[in-house]
Protein backbone atom coordinates (compact mmCIF):
# COMPACT_ATOMS: atom_id res chain seq x y z
CA UNK A 1 0.00 0.00 0.00
CA UNK A 2 1.13 2.99 -0.94
CA UNK A 3 1.90 5.92 1.25
CA UNK A 4 -1.30 8.16 -0.50
CA UNK A 5 -3.42 5.12 0.21
CA UNK A 6 -2.25 4.54 3.74
CA UNK A 7 -3.25 8.39 4.79
CA UNK A 8 -6.49 8.13 3.02
CA UNK A 9 -7.24 4.69 4.56
CA UNK A 10 -6.93 6.29 7.77
CA UNK A 11 -8.33 9.18 7.81
CA UNK A 12 -11.38 6.96 6.76
CA UNK A 13 -11.17 4.62 9.55
CA UNK A 14 -10.75 7.67 12.21
CA UNK A 15 -13.62 8.97 10.75
CA UNK A 16 -15.70 5.50 11.70
CA UNK A 17 -14.07 5.36 14.93
CA UNK A 18 -14.89 8.69 16.13
CA UNK A 19 -18.22 8.79 14.82
CA UNK A 20 -19.14 5.15 16.34
CA UNK A 21 -17.56 6.42 19.28
CA UNK A 22 -19.62 9.17 19.96
CA UNK A 23 -23.19 7.79 18.77
CA UNK A 24 -22.31 4.86 20.88
CA UNK A 25 -21.76 7.09 24.37
CA UNK A 26 -24.17 9.59 23.48
CA UNK A 27 -27.03 6.64 23.30
CA UNK A 28 -26.04 5.56 26.45
CA UNK A 29 -26.11 8.54 28.22
CA UNK A 30 -22.93 9.60 28.37
CA UNK A 31 -21.70 11.79 25.58
CA UNK A 32 -18.01 12.12 25.38
CA UNK A 33 -16.36 15.66 24.44
CA UNK A 34 -13.70 16.82 21.79
CA UNK A 35 -11.31 14.37 20.07
CA UNK A 36 -7.88 15.31 21.85
CA UNK A 37 -5.62 15.56 18.74
CA UNK A 38 -2.37 14.84 20.45
CA UNK A 39 -2.72 13.35 23.85
CA UNK A 40 0.83 12.35 24.91
CA UNK A 41 1.17 10.19 27.64
CA UNK A 42 -1.79 7.87 28.54
CA UNK A 43 -4.01 8.68 31.30
CA UNK A 44 -2.75 6.74 34.49
CA UNK A 45 -6.28 6.94 36.09
CA UNK A 46 -8.02 4.17 33.98
CA UNK A 47 -8.28 0.85 35.69
CA UNK A 48 -10.68 -1.23 32.98
CA UNK A 49 -9.49 -2.23 29.66
CA UNK A 50 -11.79 -3.96 26.90
CA UNK A 51 -11.06 -5.66 23.79
CA UNK A 52 -12.23 -6.90 20.61
CA UNK A 53 -10.96 -8.59 17.67
CA UNK A 54 -12.38 -8.57 14.36
CA UNK A 55 -10.83 -10.43 10.77
CA UNK A 56 -12.10 -10.35 7.14
CA UNK A 57 -10.58 -11.32 3.73
CA UNK A 58 -8.47 -8.40 3.62
CA UNK A 59 -8.02 -6.84 7.40
CA UNK A 60 -7.61 -8.16 10.66
CA UNK A 61 -6.86 -6.41 13.91
CA UNK A 62 -8.53 -5.02 17.48
CA UNK A 63 -10.50 -2.02 18.84
CA UNK A 64 -9.73 -1.62 22.86
CA UNK A 65 -11.07 0.73 25.09
CA UNK A 66 -9.57 2.08 28.68
CA UNK A 67 -10.66 3.90 30.81
CA UNK A 68 -12.18 4.23 34.39
CA UNK A 69 -14.89 2.12 36.01
CA UNK A 70 -16.96 4.68 37.30
CA UNK A 71 -16.95 6.00 33.84
CA UNK A 72 -17.99 2.67 32.53
CA UNK A 73 -21.05 2.96 35.33
CA UNK A 74 -21.95 6.00 33.96
CA UNK A 75 -22.93 4.59 30.85
CA UNK A 76 -24.87 1.78 32.57
CA UNK A 77 -27.98 1.03 30.71
CA UNK A 78 -30.79 2.96 31.58
CA UNK A 79 -33.53 0.46 32.04
CA UNK A 80 -30.86 -1.16 34.91
CA UNK A 81 -30.24 1.97 37.28
CA UNK A 82 -32.35 0.72 39.71
CA UNK A 83 -29.73 -0.46 41.24
CA UNK A 84 -26.02 -0.07 41.20
CA UNK A 85 -23.88 -2.30 39.00
CA UNK A 86 -21.93 -4.83 41.06
CA UNK A 87 -17.86 -4.64 39.95
CA UNK A 88 -18.60 -7.85 37.42
CA UNK A 89 -21.57 -6.05 36.14
CA UNK A 90 -19.09 -3.01 35.45
CA UNK A 91 -16.96 -5.22 33.76
CA UNK A 92 -18.98 -7.13 32.01
CA UNK A 93 -20.38 -3.49 30.84
CA UNK A 94 -17.16 -2.80 29.32
CA UNK A 95 -16.87 -5.59 27.20
CA UNK A 96 -20.10 -5.12 25.74
CA UNK A 97 -19.16 -1.49 25.15
CA UNK A 98 -16.30 -1.85 22.65
CA UNK A 99 -18.37 -4.95 21.47
CA UNK A 100 -20.80 -2.15 20.10
CA UNK A 101 -18.51 -0.11 18.70
CA UNK A 102 -17.03 -2.79 16.62
CA UNK A 103 -20.21 -3.52 15.26
CA UNK A 104 -20.83 0.18 14.77
CA UNK A 105 -17.50 0.13 12.88
CA UNK A 106 -18.13 -3.25 11.24
CA UNK A 107 -21.35 -2.04 10.01
CA UNK A 108 -19.96 1.17 8.42
CA UNK A 109 -17.89 -0.80 6.41
CA UNK A 110 -20.87 -2.67 5.32
CA UNK A 111 -20.71 -0.56 1.79
CA UNK A 112 -16.89 -0.88 0.92
CA UNK A 113 -17.63 -4.46 0.64
CA UNK A 114 -15.70 -5.26 3.75
CA UNK A 115 -17.19 -8.52 6.05
CA UNK A 116 -15.85 -8.79 9.25
CA UNK A 117 -16.20 -11.60 12.16
CA UNK A 118 -15.71 -10.44 15.49
CA UNK A 119 -14.49 -12.16 18.46
CA UNK A 120 -15.81 -12.10 21.92
CA UNK A 121 -15.01 -9.54 24.53
CA UNK A 122 -11.59 -9.34 26.84
CA UNK A 123 -11.92 -7.51 29.65
CA UNK A 124 -9.20 -7.06 32.22
CA UNK A 125 -8.90 -4.57 35.33
CA UNK A 126 -5.91 -2.91 37.30
CA UNK A 127 -3.60 -0.40 37.90
CA UNK A 128 -2.76 2.17 35.35
CA UNK A 129 -3.64 0.06 32.58
CA UNK A 130 -2.00 1.13 29.40
CA UNK A 131 -1.05 -0.45 26.18
CA UNK A 132 2.38 -1.07 24.16
CA UNK A 133 2.97 0.43 21.11
CA UNK A 134 0.59 -1.95 17.73
CA UNK A 135 2.90 -3.15 15.53
CA UNK A 136 0.48 -3.19 12.82
CA UNK A 137 0.22 -1.42 9.55
CA UNK A 138 -2.87 1.34 11.10
CA UNK A 139 -2.40 1.87 14.45
CA UNK A 140 -4.50 4.87 15.90
CA UNK A 141 -5.56 6.37 19.12
CA UNK A 142 -8.54 8.39 19.80
CA UNK A 143 -8.78 9.83 23.88
CA UNK A 144 -12.47 11.60 24.27
CA UNK A 145 -12.88 13.99 27.60
CA UNK A 146 -16.21 12.11 29.10
CA UNK A 147 -16.62 14.66 31.87
CA UNK A 148 -15.03 13.30 34.72
CA UNK A 149 -12.56 11.70 33.03
CA UNK A 150 -11.20 10.50 29.85
CA UNK A 151 -11.93 7.42 27.19
CA UNK A 152 -8.88 6.21 24.74
CA UNK A 153 -9.96 4.04 22.13
CA UNK A 154 -7.34 2.37 20.54
CA UNK A 155 -7.71 0.54 16.80
CA UNK A 156 -5.11 -1.68 15.24
CA UNK A 157 -5.25 -3.46 11.79
CA UNK A 158 -3.34 -5.09 9.30
CA UNK A 159 -4.22 -4.72 6.03
CA UNK A 160 -3.36 -6.83 2.89
CA UNK A 161 -0.83 -5.22 0.72
CA UNK A 162 -3.49 -3.92 -2.22
CA UNK A 163 -5.91 -3.00 0.65
CA UNK A 164 -7.80 -0.23 -0.66
CA UNK A 165 -11.20 1.40 1.18
CA UNK A 166 -13.13 2.14 -1.68
CA UNK A 167 -17.10 2.39 -1.65
CA UNK A 168 -18.64 -0.48 -3.50
CA UNK A 169 -21.57 0.05 -6.09
CA UNK A 170 -23.63 -3.06 -5.02
CA UNK A 171 -26.83 -0.87 -3.44
CA UNK A 172 -27.35 -4.03 -1.47
CA UNK A 173 -24.37 -3.58 1.03
CA UNK A 174 -25.76 -0.54 2.75
CA UNK A 175 -25.80 -0.92 6.08
CA UNK A 176 -28.97 -1.04 7.88
CA UNK A 177 -29.81 2.18 10.25
CA UNK A 178 -28.48 1.55 13.86
CA UNK A 179 -31.20 -0.26 15.97
CA UNK A 180 -33.17 -1.25 12.31
CA UNK A 181 -33.28 -5.12 11.62
CA UNK A 182 -33.14 -6.99 8.15
CA UNK A 183 -33.89 -10.45 7.30
CA UNK A 184 -32.36 -12.15 4.51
Amino acid sequence: MNHKTLTQTVQQFDSMVESAARALFETHGLPIGELRADFGVTPEDHDVASSVGFTGAEIRGAILMTTRQDLVELAWPEELRHQPPSERDVCDWAGELVNQLVGRVKNALVPFGLALEQSTPTVVTGWHIHRTPAMTAIARRYLFDAGRGTVVFYFDAAVADDFVLARSGDESLLSAVEGDVRLF
